[in-house]
C-alpha cells in the first residue's frame, strides 16, 4: 500500500511539473505574439532604411521563435484551448 502511495504522489509531483511547463510556455507564446504585434507598430511608423532593415531582422527573429514555440507546444499537447482558457484566466 505504502508503495502505491508513494507512486501517487510522484504522479502528482509529475503532472504538476508538466503543468508549469505548459504554462510557462503559453506565457512565452503570448510575450512572443505581444512582441511581433510592438514591431509591426515600429515598422509602420519608422522611416529610417537602417531602423526598417532592424526591424525586418527582428521579425525574423520572433517569427522563427514564434514557430519553434508552436512546435513545442505541439510536441507538449498544448492546445488552442488551453491558450483560451489562460487567457480567460480559468
Amino acid at each position: 500500500m505504502e508503495n502505491v502511495l508513494k507512486l501517487v504522489q510522484r504522479e502528482d509531483t509529475t503532472t504538476s511539473k508538466e503543468d508549469e511547463d505548459k504554462k510557462r510556455l503559453i506565457f512565452e507564446i503570448k510575450e512572443v505574439c505581444r512582441l511581433i504585434a510592438c514591431n509591426e507598430h515600429w515598422f509602420e511608423l519608422e522611416s529610417d532604411e537602417n531602423l526598417i532593415e532592424a526591424c525586418i531582422y527582428e521579425r525574423s527573429s520572433l517569427y522563427s521563435r514564434y514557430r519553434y514555440l508552436m512546435k513545442l507546444a505541439k510536441k507538449l499537447g498544448v492546445s488552442c484551448n488551453s491558450l483560451k482558457s489562460e487567457n480567460m484566466g480559468v
